[in-house]
């Protein structure tokens, strides 16, 4: 028998910079995922993190959509999905300083030369996410290709990130993390994940 279908809460318009007080209707720290995919992370993040806010952003409206009412059939009111390209939305509802954390994983790695600059971390889009954390935020980036996470350490260490494993080094996985749903199939498998965690300093 087919599960019927959720409701599919509208995806709210927000104002440049909003009071993300007012909007959760609470003042607690917020987090932020850069491609949520499937929700699996954020859903996950959010009933375990009763006392965290996160926004997720998914460009694939319709992955942003399931996320949004499951996320509301499970009565997530500190989960806030928003169908957008990230690399748009970062600096127009983000103030510096303003977030606790921000996950980013498993990127698409865009292999062909032509399509490298739609990569989501760039020196210009490192420099953003670091301003974006409060001091001490933690940037968390997981990938599942080495190339691309030799390129990220790079790139995030030399924008100013402080590397928690230490300079040019991955981090092993923290004992209470959540994994994102693409992840839970690398460590049935036991295929390698790498891991960066890195702070604003």
């Amino acid at each position: 028998m087919r599960r019927p279908k959720l409701p599919i809460p509208p995806s709210p318009s927000l104002p440049d910079l909003p009071d993300w007080a007012a909007v959760f209707g609470r003042r607690a720290p917020l987090h932020l995922e850069i491609g949520s995919g499937h929700g699996g992370f954020a859903l996950a993040f959010a009933e375990a993190h009763r006392g965290a806010d996160l926004v997720a952003l998914e460009w694939r409206r319709k992955f942003a959509d399931w996320t949004r009412a499951r996320a509301a059939a499970r009565g997530l009111g500190n989960l806030l999905v928003l169908g957008a390209d990230a690399r748009d939305e970062l600096p127009r509802l983000f103030r510096p300083g303003s977030l606790a954390a921000i996950h980013l994983h498993f990127p698409d790695p865009w292999w062909k030369r032509r399509h490298q600059k739609r990569r989501i971390v760039d020196e210009a889009y490192a420099a953003q996410l670091l301003v974006r954390l409060e001091p001490g935020g933690l940037l968390d980036v997981r990938t599942d290709v080495l190339e691309r996470g030799l390129d990220m350490r790079e790139v995030l260490e030399a924008a100013g990130f402080v590397n928690e494993a230490g300079p040019g080094r991955f981090s092993e996985r923290p004992d209470d993390e959540i994994p994102s749903t693409r992840e839970k199939r690398y460590l049935a498998s036991g295929d390698p994940v790498f891991r960066l965690r890195l702070r604003r300093s």
